[in-house]
C-alpha cells in the first residue's frame, strides 16, 4: 500500500518545483514591474521639475520657448511609452502570477491526496500491527489453556 504515496510523493516533489519555478518567473516579473513604474516616476519628477525651474526662469526667447516645446514633447513621448510599457508588464506579470496560483492550487491538492494516502497506509499498519497482536495473544491463551488442562 506504501506504494501509492511513494509514487504520489515524487509527484508532489515535481509539482513543488514546477510551482517554485512559476513562483520566481512571477516575482522577476513583479519586480521588472515594480522597476517599470520607478522610471515612469523619474520621468515624471524629472518633467515636473523641468517645468518648475523654467518658469522661474523669467523672459525666454522664442527659440528658447520652442526647444523648451519640444524637449517637453519628447518627455511626454517618453512618459507615454513608458505607460505602454508598465501596461505590457502588468499583463505579462497578471498571466504568470495566474499560471504560479494555477500549479500552487495543484500542489496543494496533491499534498492533501498525499496526506490522505499516508493517513490510510499509517491506519492500515495500525489494524495490521494490531490484527498480528490479536493472532498472538489467541494463540497464547490456546498455548495457555492447552497446557493447563
Amino acid at each position: 500500500m506504501k506504494m501509492r504515496s511513494k509514487k504520489l510523493d515524487r509527484i508532489v516533489a515535481l509539482a513543488s518545483s514546477e510551482e517554485r519555478s512559476w513562483g520566481e518567473r512571477a516575482g522577476k516579473s513583479r519586480m521588472q514591474l515594480e522597476e517599470q513604474l520607478a522610471r515612469l516616476g523619474e520621468l515624471n519628477a524629472f518633467r515636473a521639475e523641468y517645468q518648475k525651474k523654467s518658469r522661474q526662469g523669467g523672459q525666454f526667447s522664442s527659440a528658447h520657448v520652442k526647444v523648451y516645446q519640444q524637449f517637453l514633447q519628447r518627455l511626454d513621448a517618453a512618459v507615454s511609452s513608458q505607460q505602454q510599457i508598465i501596461r505590457d508588464s502588468e499583463q505579462a506579470y497578471e498571466v504568470l502570477r495566474r499560471q504560479w496560483m494555477a500549479k500552487r492550487q495543484r500542489l496543494e491538492s496533491l499534498e492533501r491526496v498525499l496526506e490522505k494516502y499516508r493517513n490510510n497506509e499509517a491506519a492500515f499498519a495500525e489494524r495490521l500491527e494490531q490484527k498480528a497482536l490479536d493472532e498472538l495473544k489467541n494463540k497464547g491463551d490456546q498455548f495457555s489453556a492447552a497446557h493447563d488442562d
